[in-house]
């Protein structure tokens, strides 16, 4: 089996029509360090308010 440039490029190019759009700006926006600090931003600021809200039924801190 012969392996060349133009065989990866297929392939790759067989991978990227598979995978959906909402898929590919996502992998885009991961290398984007202000998209990474406002979603890290997000998800503390929404864990916090749970946490805050109803600490009783908080998985983590709430008592099992």
């Amino acid at each position: 089996m012969t392996f060349s440039a133009r065989t990866a490029t297929l392939v790759l190019e067989k991978q990227k029509e598979a995978i959906s759009p909402r898929l590919l700006e996502l992998r885009v926006k991961i290398h984007d360090a202000n998209y990474m600090d406002t979603a890290i931003q997000r998800i503390a600021q929404v864990i916090s308010k749970r946490i805050i809200e109803a600490p009783e039924d908080d998985l983590i801190f709430g008592e099992m």
